[in-house]
């Protein structure tokens, strides 16, 4: 199948100027804060690809203002071009990975009557929460019938064959239900009257034809949803069944009038629980997330249907914007998985949210699905054009560095509380990346705050010298005033007083550009966790050997910056007697060293009968390698007396 590479709007709907959203065939995961202009996206794709069966005539009317149609689709402040032709400059445009491009516009399109983008409408479904919510907005009193459900978003992709009636080829379902509607045609008899054609006519036995075929069509439809839309129901963790009936249309033709009823669709519940039912009005008696759950279904059970049918390079989309809201937790998460490891096999899905939450949930399980290279992740904001002072959309791709979105908001869309909040995070992460793990880490667990972390950075670099206090200086003043004016308010409740100032944050840039700047140490493992280290002295009838419980880092070959790793399962021998007491001369497997964890450099400062450090690292082995050897010639006697304590 095909899929979207990008996906470019211009003056459409929110959208003015152009702006492109990149997908590289991915799926699409989408924030959209409400008035973001994320429907905007969602109505785009359907406007295109429901042209295909549209004339330029009919799709024009999207591209004028609303003084001209009332089904403009024009943004509201786009202004008129004259050159080549007279215009708005607004337009749809899709580029898919065969780098095939489809544009809908009112004087340049290739959309209309292309037979792709036609295969491609077939085998594509766009759902909503308002498309989900009709399936129960009845009232308590009524009889729950689906007929306008299936007229305004199933019929027109369907096709129930081929049909020749009044000269015209019917192959779509939804035509096929206009002309029942318009009845088998008219005629006029012998006294110049007009009326229906005879039941003996051509066009009456075509008429006739079309009506079985269409009632054929809605039967087997209906049957395979019955079939096939148990399993999603059960997929999405509910216990219970339904069924649909479908009633067939009636009609009655006179000498002078055609008259017609409907069809109907009827929803019943006829299992809840395990428990055999017959609930006629399912609205009434299931909760909204359970309902919403049966029309999921049904609309999968009918788009799995219809793609096995479509050509297999066409686009095989599943647009699907806020059809989660209603459910729990436990069920959004069971829709996810269905999602993610069944329907990405089948179409390119786009999922829209306006839920931050769910937004940030949904990514975690793409994460841990292994799906994250299969997906691409943007979010969307209301800001105001800083030339124009007109709303505009906000897209970013959330796998930007926090300082680019920062930068977006401050240059287009002059969101100075957005900016300043990104910038925080920004600064947070490039003074994070200069510390060591331990430095960051409280010692309880959890990571510090900004205050401490600024602290700790400027302490660690005077104290290993990578940058004199006088250059630090500058810097630190910088962050004061950042800090007061810019980085506290943007992250907390402050009152109407502190507003956020262009100039502030221009400050706020070049301190995150200083801290950016500063070096980032490069470190080295030297000794790894878990390493057995043994130290036998021949000339003191003294060994002793022991496991370290962390690594020992060291930063350029002169400093220790890890936590001092300490030593456990600690042995020792002397004058050939195992844990010798220097007190009793005895063995002593009571002594409390045996079970002890002293960090290695207290442990080697009280080395008994007289032993400095340099003599026992000097007849020490690491795994059985000579210490000298192991560390390639790094001293770490003067490791340990420069060890930087977190």
């Amino acid at each position: 199948m095909s899929k979207i590479n990008s996906i470019t709007l211009s003056n459409f709907k929110f959208f003015g100027k152009e702006e492109t959203i990149e997908l590289g065939g991915k799926h699409l995961l989408l924030y959209g804060e409400n008035g973001s202009g994320k429907s905007s996206i969602y109505w785009a794709l359907y406007t295109l690809l429901e042209a295909a069966r549209k004339t330029t005539l009919e799709t024009g009317k999207y591209f004028v203002p609303l003084s001209y149609s009332a089904d403009s689709l024009l943004n509201i402040h786009a202004t008129k071009e004259s050159s080549p032709v007279e215009h708005y400059n607004s337009y749809i445009r899709i580029l898919d990975d065969g780098n095939h491009q489809y544009e809908l516009s009112l004087w340049r399109e290739n959309v209309c009557g292309n037979s792709n983008i036609m295969e491609s409408r077939l085998s594509s479904e766009f759902i909503n929460y308002q498309s989900l919510y009709k399936f129960q907005d009845f009232k308590n009193s009524e009889d729950p019938d689906l007929y306008n459900i299936f007229i305004n978003t199933i019929l027109s992709n369907e096709s129930f064959g081929t049909y020749r009636l009044k000269g015209k080829i019917l192959d779509n379902a939804y035509e096929m239900w206009v002309e029942f509607q318009d009845g088998p045609g008219t005629t006029v008899n012998s006294k110049g009257e007009t009326i229906q054609v005879y039941k003996n006519s051509q066009q009456y036995i075509d008429f006739v034809d079309m009506v079985s075929g269409f009632n054929r069509g809605m039967n087997g439809l209906i049957n395979d949803i019955n079939s096939n839309a148990q399993k999603y129901v059960n997929s999405l963790g509910y216990n219970m069944s339904f069924h649909l009936e479908y009633k067939e249309p009636t009609f009655k033709k006179k000498d002078k009038k055609y008259e017609w009823t409907p069809f109907g669709i009827r929803l019943t519940i006829t299992k809840y629980d395990g428990v055999d039912v017959t609930v006629e009005r399912p609205h009434k008696f299931l909760n909204e997330a359970r309902m919403s759950a049966i029309a999921i279904a049904i609309r999968l059970s009918i788009i799995k249907r219809r793609i096995g049918a479509s050509a297999p390079d066409a686009l095989k989309l599943l647009l699907l914007d806020d059809i989660m809201i209603s459910l729990d937790m436990s069920n959004r998460d069971k829709l996810l998985k269905l999602f993610l490891c069944e329907l990405t096999k089948d179409f390119q899905v786009l999922l829209f949210t306006h839920d931050k939450r769910l937004y940030e949930y949904i990514g975690h399980r793409i994460n841990i699905e292994k799906q994250k290279k299969n997906w691409i992740t943007y979010e969307m904001y209301s800001g105001i054009d800083a030339i124009s002072k007109h709303e505009v959309p906000i897209i970013i791709k959330s796998e930007c560095e926090f300082i680019d979105k920062a930068k977006k908001f401050f240059d287009v869309s002059k969101d100075y509380s957005s900016c300043a909040i990104n910038l925080r995070k920004a600064l947070e992460m490039e003074t994070g990346n200069r510390l060591p793990i331990e430095l960051k880490k409280r010692a309880i667990g959890g990571y510090v705050d900004l205050q401490t972390l600024w602290d700790k950075l400027k302490e660690y670099y005077s104290n290993n010298k990578y940058l004199d206090s006088k250059k630090i200086k500058p810097i630190d003043d910088l962050f004061k005033e950042s800090k007061l004016f810019i980085l506290n308010p943007s992250a907390h409740y402050q009152s109407l007083s502190n507003p956020i100032y262009r100039s502030e944050l221009e400050k706020a840039f070049l301190l995150y550009s200083e801290v950016a700047a500063l070096p980032i140490v490069h470190r080295e493992l030297k000794i790894s966790k878990d390493s057995y280290i043994l130290c036998s002295i021949s000339a003191k009838k003294y060994t002793c050997g022991f496991y370290l419980d962390d690594d020992l880092v060291v930063v350029e070959g002169e400093h220790i910056i890890s936590r001092m790793p300490k030593c456990y399962k600690i042995f020792w021998e002397y004058n050939g007697i195992e844990y010798y007491n220097f007190v009793t001369g005895v063995k002593d497997l009571t002594n409390p060293l045996i079970k002890s964890t002293p960090k290695l450099d207290s442990f080697i400062s009280r080395l008994p009968l007289g032993i400095d450090e340099q003599t026992f690292l000097s007849n020490c082995r690491i795994n059985g390698i000579p210490i000298n050897d192991y560390l390639g010639g790094v001293n770490i006697s003067s490791l340990i007396v420069q060890s930087a304590k977190p």
